[in-house]
């Protein structure tokens, strides 16, 4: 039956993931706290609907200062970690789960990027195996915003599924804005003929979303979760999309 709905939605694109008999677990997996809100109004329609709704998050981002005044270090991660506990409760969603990733950059150098990339290979192998998720969530190519630990986040995940033959196994979807949103908001986008999925949401869910973005006090203004809001609550499209990750099989003497 799973194989069917894959099939299905290999030749013909669907209005939502693949459906099985059973409660999905999926998995979400990010770069950073809050990177969580990046798509909370499909979380939560999926939590909504009964499945088990998971988010990974690789680092702790003890560097995220852009807004706060408490300096980079343990505190402010520790901080971090306790409003993506706020985002995803408010979101009725299970705590997240941390890895506690260093960076992903090379800002903490050559070396001990290696090492940290290393680390979180193992981290997502043994997360994975014990989750055993229907389908996993991460960011593509773009990186969402072209951050570049966004970046590493989605290619180390894909790396690890081509690694161990799990590409069938755990189907991986990246988040794909569309022109016009990646264009009206500064983000990455897919051509349209690439996009395989569109998850619609009602405004019922967009409002639990935006109810968690407070949490973040450390990311995020006053005058920025204002804008914020009324910007997304403008815009009535309500549906955020995705690529469906696939890769051809069989051995050939050419291109």
């Amino acid at each position: 039956m799973k194989l069917l709905c894959l099939l299905v939605f290999l030749l013909c694109g669907t209005q939502g993931f693949p459906q099985v008999s059973k409660a999905q677990t999926i998995l979400l997996v990010v770069a950073h706290p809050d990177d969580e809100s990046a798509i909370g109004e499909v979380l939560i329609k999926y939590r909504n609907a009964g499945n088990r709704v998971v988010v990974m998050i690789a680092t702790d981002g003890k560097d995220g200062t852009r807004v706060t005044k408490i300096p980079a270090g343990d505190s402010l991660g520790n901080l971090r970690k306790k409003e993506s506990i706020c985002a995803c409760t408010t979101m009725g969603l299970e705590p997240p789960i941390f890895l506690s990733i260093e960076r992903l950059d090379t800002k903490i150098g050559v070396g001990n990027y290696f090492k940290a990339h290393k680390l979180l290979l193992a981290a997502l192998k043994e997360q994975i195996s014990k989750l055993q998720p229907d389908i996993i969530l991460t960011f593509g190519p773009d990186g969402d915003t072209h951050h570049s630990e966004h970046i590493v986040i989605g290619a180390s995940v894909t790396e690890l599924l081509l690694s161990e033959g799990w590409v069938d196994k755990y189907p991986l979807y990246y988040i794909a804005w569309t022109k016009s949103q990646g264009e009206a908001l500064d983000l990455g986008y897919v051509n349209q003929q690439y996009i395989n999925v569109t998850i619609e949401y009602t405004s019922a869910e967009e409002l639990q979303a935006l109810e968690s973005m407070p949490c973040y006090v450390t990311q995020y203004t006053k005058e920025e979760l204002v804008t914020d809001r009324a910007s997304k609550l403008s815009d009535t499209t309500n549906s955020i999309s995705f690529r469906r990750f696939t890769t051809g099989k069989g051995l050939k003497q050419a291109f």
